[in-house]
C-alpha cells in the first residue's frame, strides 16, 4: 500500500518572517491515507493503519536535494492535521520542484527491534513533491501533494518447517538494501539487522531496496535458546507496499573436532566454518565479525587495546600467522549480497566472507581529534593479536587487488574476526 498524504497548501497571504523577504510561514492541511508514519498499528490482512503524531516533522529540500529550505511540523495527532513552519525561499525559483521528506530521526534501517512501534520511531521514510509557483510570497502550483512510502514493511513469520522459531536476533542481506539515510537523501547500502526485546516468530521489518527487482533475501537468525538458523526467500518487496510472508529456516549443527574442513555449524554460541592451517590443525573461524549479526554485516570496530572486549566464551583474536593461513585458500575480491569483501573458498561450495568494513582512524598525537571512518567497501582491516611495538600491531588487510599483513596504529579501530579451537 502506498503512503499518501493530501495537502491543501496556502497559495497566498503567507506571512513574511525574519530579517529578509525570503522567509515565509507556511500552513498546510494534511490528511493521512494508507501510510507508513510514526504511529503504526496492524490492520486486517497486510494493512498497516497510520496516523500523525504531534510534532511529526516533514523536511522540505530543494530540487537537487542539497539544501534544506525548512521543516514543517504536525500540530496535532490523528489521521489529519495541519503542518506549519517557516520555509526559506532564497534559493528557490518559480517552476522548481521541491521534495517534502518525512524521515524518522535516526533514519537507520540497521538495528531494528522487530515491531511496528520500532519502525514508527526509527525507520519511517516517505516523500512527495510540490512545484514552486512564486517565491514572493512563497506559493505552490498545486494545493495537494501525495507522499509515497520509500520502503516496504514486511511481517516475516519464521518456522523450521514444522514449528515456529522464536527469533531473538536477525540479519537480512541482499543486493541493494539501504542501511541508512541522511536528511539530504544520500543512502548507504548494506545488511539490515535487528534484536528483539521479546523473542517472537513474527517479526516486522522495514526494508528499502534500491534494485526494484525480485531477489533472493538471505536470513541469519538466532532464537531465544541460542540456536542459529539460516534461510532464503525469493521475493520482490516493492517500496511503498506492505507484505506478510513465511520463511523456512534450517538450524545449523554443532561443530566438533571430527567435523570436516569446510563444514559450517555452531561452536561456543557462534556460527563458524572449519579451516585448516599449514600445520594441518583444524580450527573454527566465525562466519561474522564481532558485533555483527550476519556475514555481510560490518559489526563493531575496536582499538587494539579493546580488541577482545566483544568476545564471548572461548573465542579469541587470532595471531598474525593464523590469519595469514587463510591466504593459500582460493580467495577473490567480490560482492556478497551487495556488500564488497574478500571471499575464501574453504571447500567446494563452502566459503568464508570477510566484508570490506574499512576502519576508524584516530590521530595518535591528538586525543581530542574526532576519529574518521575510512576505506568502507574498498578495504578490510582486521586485527591480529600480534603486537609489534608500543604503538603498532599487525593487522590483516585486503582490497580488490591485494591481501597481506599490515602494520597498524594501535589507536585505530578495526574489525575483529574471531577464531576458536574445536571441541
Amino acid at each position: 500500500m502506498l503512503a499518501m498524504l493530501a495537502f491543501s497548501a496556502c497559495s497566498s497571504n503567507q506571512d513574511n518572517v525574519g530579517d529578509g523577504q525570503h522567509f515565509w510561514k507556511v500552513s498546510l492541511d494534511a490528511s493521512m491515507g494508507e501510510a507508513t508514519t510514526r504511529t503504526l498499528t496492524a490492520g486486517e490482512g497486510n494493512a498497516i493503519n497510520a496516523s500523525f503524531a504531534q510534532n511529526d516533522a516533514v523536511v522540505v529540500v530543494d530540487a537537487d536535494g542539497s539544501t534544506i529550505v525548512g521543516t514543517l511540523y504536525a500540530e496535532t495527532a490523528g489521521a489529519s492535521t495541519t503542518l506549519t513552519g517557516t520555509l526559506d525561499a532564497a534559493t528557490l525559483a518559480a517552476g522548481e520542484v521541491v521534495t517534502l521528506r518525512y524521515l524518522s530521526a535516526t533514519a537507520n534501517y540497521d538495528g531494528q527491534v522487530g515491531t511496528l512501534a520500532g519502525i514508527s520511531a526509527h525507520q519511517d521514510y516517505a516523500e512527495g513533491t510540490l512545484t514552486v509557483s512564486t517565491t514572493e510570497p512563497l506559493t505552490f502550483t498545486s494545493n495537494s501533494v501525495t507522499l509515497l512510502a520509500k520502503q516496504s514493511i514486511t511481517k516475516f513469520s519464521f518456522t523450521d518447517g514444522t514449528s515456529p522459531v522464536a527469533v531473538k536476533t536477525f540479519g537480512i542481506a541482499t543486493t541493494g538494501l539501504v542501511q541508512s539515510i541522511l536528511a539530504s537523501g544520500s543512502e548507504r547500502v548494506g545488511a539490515v539487522t535487528g534484536t528483539l526485546a521479546t523473542a517472537s516468530a513474527d517479526v516486522y521489518v522495514a526494508l528499502r531496496n534500491k534494485s526494484g527487482e525480485k531477489q533472493i533475501y538471505t536470513f541469519t537468525v538466532k532464537d531465544d535458546a541460542g540456536n542459529w538458523f539460516t534461510g532464503t526467500k525469493k521475493a520482490n518487496l516493492a517500496n511503498g507496499k506492505n507484505y506478510a510472508t513465511s520463511v523456512t529456516l534450517t538450524q545449523l549443527p554443532a561443530l566438533t573436532g571430527s567435523s570436516d574442513v569446510g563444514t559450517i555449524g555452531v561452536v561456543d554460541g557462534l556460527p563458524a566454518i572449519i579451516v585448516v592451517d599449514k600445520y594441518e590443525t583444524k580450527k573454527a573461524v566465525a562466519l561474522m565479525n564481532v558485533g555483527a549479526l550476519c556475514p555481510e554485516h560490518y559489526g563493531a570496530y575496536y582499538t587494539f587495546e579493546d580488541r577482545t572486549s566483544g568476545l564471548t566464551g572461548s573465542w579469541y583474536v587470532p595471531a598474525r600467522t593464523e590469519l595469514e593461513a587463510l591466504i593459500p585458500y582460493t580467495n577473490t575480491w567480490g560482492v556478497q549480497n551487495g556488500v564488497n569483501g574478500r571471499l575464501f573458498t574453504i571447500s567446494e561450495g563452502k566459503t568464508l566472507f570477510l566484508p570490506a568494513a574499512g576502519y576508524y582512524d584516530y590521530d595518535p598525537y591528538d586525543d581530542d581529534a574526532t576519529p574518521l571512518l575510512f576505506n568502507v567497501s574498498t578495504y578490510g582491516h582486521y586485527w591480529s593479536s600480534t603486537s609489534l611495538n608500543d604503538d603498532m600491531a599487525s593487522s590483516f588487510r585486503f582490497s580488490n587487488n591485494s591481501i597481506n599483513s599490515y602494520s597498524e596504529y594501535k589507536v585505530n579501530a578495526l574489525s575483529v574476526r574471531p577464531f576458536h579451537a574445536l571441541p
